[in-house]
């Protein structure tokens, strides 16, 4: 019948995807190259561009730019039959922020991914609009979030329990596909950045400059087109997956960023205007436990 989705079609379409995601994502690394062996010469600079990671800046849905598979902000959780709502300590139910549709993301995240899951609900404790007490919760603790995978298939919209069953408003979500470079510190030294990645520094290192001085600084940044996604330290400032836009520390550390939502996406507002950053050991991503994934504070 004419509403039947065909199979065959769908896997045709979705190779279609991936080859051309492919095909860009060559391109950029092309451009990315070439700044780097710019900067930091033939020998440093293509080490340095081979660290680039896929991900993709998230923004609320519009004409000109659709919403991304089933991505969306708020509403109702999707969630496999007889998964149970998340709770902190047994009585504080999270609040649902965001849904990602992995399938929809995974041609443009290619092997980059660990391991594939359909749909990731993200939930994390936010008691402001709720009313509840004021407890002491430690944002480090897993289970101040949650990170609960469901198999597209068989999903079904899931409200939560009182007092937050009705959410933040349900806003479809538009996932631009980038490539990022590890967010680099403005001070951080040529030193610095080959010790945490373990890069070749090669013969000629001091022809860039002392090893030890702020030698990426300003120029570093500057040497980078106004609004191109794939800049180093801000894909955009709400993202998923790529590196982790931290600007404390260089992000190698076996940890893979999942998701990153500002206090400028959606309803809700966090310390200082900042961001929570989802984030995960590699290991644990790999093996399936999503049940280790914790949540970083990035305030402004």
């Amino acid at each position: 019948m004419g509403g039947e989705r065909n199979p065959v079609k769908i896997q045709i379409l979705s190779a279609m995807d991936a080859w051309l995601d492919q095909v860009n994502q060559q391109t950029e690394l092309t451009r990315i190259r070439e700044v780097c062996v710019e900067r930091l010469g033939d020998h440093l600079g293509p080490q340095v561009a081979a660290l680039a990671k896929p991900g993709f800046g998230l923004e609320p849905a519009s004409e000109n730019r659709p919403a991304t598979g089933r991505c969306r902000l708020g509403g109702p959780a999707l969630m496999d039959p007889g998964t149970p709502w998340p709770m902190y300590d047994d009585d504080l139910p999270l609040t649902l922020f965001a849904v990602l549709d992995v399938d929809a993301l995974a041609p443009w995240l290619g092997d980059s991914l660990p391991r594939r899951f359909g749909l990731l609900n993200f939930f994390c404790h936010y008691a402001i609009p709720h009313g509840f007490e004021h407890r002491y919760v430690d944002h480090r603790d897993p289970a101040y979030c949650r990170v609960v995978p469901a198999d597209p298939a068989r999903a079904t919209e899931v409200s939560g329990p009182s007092p937050v069953a009705d959410g933040f408003t349900p806003v479809p979500l538009h996932a631009d596909p980038c490539l990022g470079l590890p967010n680099v510190p403005a001070d951080a030294s040529l030193e610095q950045l080959i010790e945490e990645f373990g890069l070749d520094p090669g013969p000629d290192l001091r022809s860039l400059g002392d090893p030890e001085e702020s030698v990426l600084g300003p120029e570093w940044f500057d040497a980078w087109p106004p609004g191109e996604g794939y800049y180093p330290a801000a894909m955009h400032d709400d993202q998923a997956f790529g590196w982790l836009l931290n600007t404390d520390q260089l992000s190698s550390d076996g940890h893979t960023h999942l998701l990153r939502i500002s206090s400028n996406l959606g309803e809700w507002e966090f310390s200082e205007g900042g961001a929570v950053l989802f984030v995960i050991p590699t290991e644990a991503l790999r093996d399936g436990d999503l049940s280790q994934a914790f949540i970083e504070a990035d305030m402004w």
